[in-house]
């Protein structure tokens, strides 16, 4: 295994000479390093730097790029509450030689000029970290002390650590004004939110604040009147009065305004626009009551006369004008426009697109997408850890807009300690309506399991579609695979050791997660189906189905419930040893099964204590997640495990229970996740626990 994953690295480096070649020959650029602000931090600003420099071919530093660079520094640390540090800077001339500046938050450090610089290097001095010690709030009785409080400082956190209440002049003043604009909302149209007094202690960083607020009667839209005007006449075609008595607020009005605008849009007005005027305000002793009036000025109507592109050299015509419905002579239906827009952004070959009409006569206009063509290919090398499989490297390559059809195709192979994979798909878009795109896949897998050798080849050709009316995708395919499994303990009986397998799958996912790397609140379905018949070309015959579900819930100060359920059934209606592929039999257990077990660990043993797999699985995942600071948080978790070798025994003959607990920090690829399961009832040759490293939610 070490052997080849040498060669798998040494292939990397074949693979890869352009860009080995090109760090060479940009070795007589200028250097730039940041340091002080931690690992992330660093990159982060010496990235910010570098995006913001626009000579493409730099050669040197001069005086006005160092200072704007100082400035960029200063800026950023000030947002996290250091609003005094200071910015020291190694210099190193074109001569060689090395000069020291410092500037520190008022900037009153000039370089000399001219100057020209080989290599800066920036080291940060944080100083002192300035944080909301005491906020207090006069007059507020709308609201709840602790949930206006939350508008200055973040509440989902156990530990209120000086860094998650860092105070800044401009944060205090986006408070308050955040604040007065949730009392407007609420129909408070007259409240005004003041900083009374603030003490700041220069020493320790603490900060004390006193809010004054006056809330003012509340304000209730009493009726509402809708006039629309047809273009040439003064008299309304159409009045309609409405009751809402709901609280008054602008954006209360700006929806409402741009629901009526919305509806002429549709109906070929693109220049149509709402004007609104109070008709009557009434003082009452507890309240104010309005009266609106909406009216609508419809404007010509409007046909297209063409759709042009403009931008588009290397993407074919006809793959355009299939996501523009209009036509000419059409209605112009800006709304329509913009999901055209919306789909020839989907086709993910663009970096940028444009709609802009242009007038032709004074009843017909152009219809213009302005398009920008993004990047054809993209190599990004892949490197990961999991408990089971240890290191993992591999390599993807993507290629978009194949042909000029906005094909796209990803090759993906990856090298661990246990497996070897490779992955090619080819996706088209869109090639039989709106939302159905065909793809075909060839993959290669060998994998070390624990007691046997999983080795499986084969394509898959496929549709998939996005359903908006259930918002699920629909994914119907077939597949042709050869599956091997060179076992250690060979029992017939679990299924055929080498099969060709034909089968045709539909699956459906629904996903209402509010996030699907840190998943706080909504849920997820899923189901994925398999048939194999010797009727597919193939020579096993067996039906699979998995059904799963997650859902998340907060529950206040920073503390959420996730649970999980899946259930997974395989079935043949004859014998097991003649239809049955042994890799198609369930193998829980792992980072993302039940975590007292390394993967595949918790399926069921045969007669001589190896792992046979399981033809019927139930498996239930609950956790306690406590989040401490903005990156780091605790778990608890238990997971349940309900198995059976055969289909016989459904729905299980054997139980498994995990419980254990887990820290977590959070990155922007998924939470790093260090998990430690104790199994309540292990079997014989089973662990007593786990301890698991990976990445990614769990569930």
């Amino acid at each position: 295994m070490k052997k080849r994953f040498s060669i798998f690295v040494l292939a990397l480096m074949i693979l890869l000479p352009a860009p080995v070649a090109v760090a060479e020959e940009e070795g007589d650029s200028p250097k730039l390093k940041v340091r002080g602000f931690g690992f992330w931090g660093n990159r982060e600003l010496r990235r910010t730097i570098e995006l913001l420099d626009t000579e493409e071919e730099r050669r040197f530093f001069d005086a006005n790029f160092i200072e704007d660079a100082v400035f960029i520094l200063i800026s950023r640390v000030q947002q996290d509450g250091y609003l005094r540090p200071t910015i020291s800077a190694r210099v190193t001339l074109e001569d060689g030689t090395v000069e020291h500046f410092t500037w520190t938050d008022r900037l009153d450090t000039l370089l000399p000029r001219p100057l020209m610089a080989r290599a800066v290097r920036f080291h940060i001095d944080e100083g002192v970290l300035f944080y909301y010690d005491r906020i207090e709030f006069e007059g507020l009785t709308v609201l709840d002390r602790s949930e206006a409080e939350t508008y200055f400082v973040p509440s989902d956190f156990l530990f209120r650590l000086r860094g998650t209440r860092a105070f800044t002049p401009r944060r205090l003043d986006g408070s308050i004004g955040n604040l007065r604009e949730l009392l407007v909302g609420r129909g408070y149209e007259r409240a005004r939110v003041t900083l009374l007094s603030m003490e700041r202690d220069e020493d320790s960083g603490a900060v004390s604040v006193r809010i004054g607020v006056e809330e003012g009667k509340q304000t209730i839209v009493r009726t509402s009147r809708e006039e629309v005007f047809v273009e040439g006449e003064d008299e309304p075609s159409q009045v309609v009065d409405r009751e809402p008595g709901r609280p008054f607020s602008r954006m209360w009005v700006q929806d409402r305004s741009l629901d009526l605008r919305n509806s002429f849009y549709r109906q070929g007005y693109p220049d149509a626009r709402v004007e609104v005027t109070t008709l009557a305000r009434e003082e009452l002793d507890d309240r104010v009551e309005v009266d609106l009036l909406f009216q609508v000025r419809t404007g010509n109507k409007i046909y297209v006369a063409d759709v042009l592109f403009e931008g588009a050299e290397k993407t074919r015509e006809s793959v355009l004008r299939r996501r523009v419905r209009a036509r000419s002579g059409d209605q112009l239906d800006r709304l329509e426009m913009d999901q055209a827009r919306f789909r020839l952004a989907r086709l993910g070959v663009f970096d940028r697109v444009e709609v802009s009409y242009e007038e032709v006569d004074e009843e017909t206009r152009n219809v213009v997408f302005r398009l920008r063509e993004g990047k054809e290919v993209d190599i990004s090398l892949l490197f990961g850890y999991g408990s089971y499989e240890l290191l993992r490297g591999g390599l993807e390559i993507e290629q978009y807009n194949i042909f000029g059809r906005a094909h796209r195709s990803r090759l993906m192979a990856i090298q661990s300690f246990k497996s070897s994979s490779a992955d090619y798909l080819y996706t088209m878009p869109e090639v039989f309506g709106e939302d159905i795109n065909a793809f075909g896949r060839a993959s290669a897998l060998r994998r070390e399991e624990i007691d046997f050798i999983r080795t499986e080849y084969g394509g898959t050709v496929g549709l998939q579609k996005y359903a908006p009316r259930i918002d699920s995708d629909l994914t119907l395919r077939y597949s042709y695979q050869l599956l091997q499994s060179g076992r250690f303990d060979l029992v017939e009986e679990d299924g055929i050791g080498r099969a060709q397998v034909g089968s045709i799958g539909f699956d459906v996912r629904h996903d209402r997660r509010d996030n699907p790397i840190y998943p706080r609140s909504g849920h997820s379905l899923f189901a994925i189906t398999e048939g194999a018949s010797e009727y597919f070309l193939g020579e096993a015959n067996y039906q699979r189905l998995e059904l799963g579900t997650s859902w998340h819930k907060g529950i206040g100060r920073g503390a959420y419930i996730n649970a999980g359920l899946t259930h997974g059934l395989v079935h043949t209606e004859g014998s097991v040893s003649d239809n049955l592929p042994f890799n198609k039999r369930f193998f829980p257990g792992g980072d993302s099964s039940i975590r007292g077990y390394q993967f595949g660990q918790a399926a069921s043993r045969n007669e001589a204590g190896r792992l046979a797999g399981s033809e019927i699985y139930t498996l239930l995942n609950l956790e306690f997640e406590q989040v401490l600071t903005p990156n780091w948080s605790v778990v608890l978790f238990s997971d349940s495990l309900a198995i059976a070798r055969r289909f016989s025994g459904y729905p299980w003959d054997e139980e498994l229970y995990s419980i254990g607990a887990g820290i977590r920090y959070k990155t922007f690829i998924g939470p790093i996740r260090l998990e430690y399961g104790h199994n309540l009832n292990p079997r014989e040759r089973d662990p007593s626990g786990t301890l698991h490293l990976s990445i990614g939610f769990p569930f």
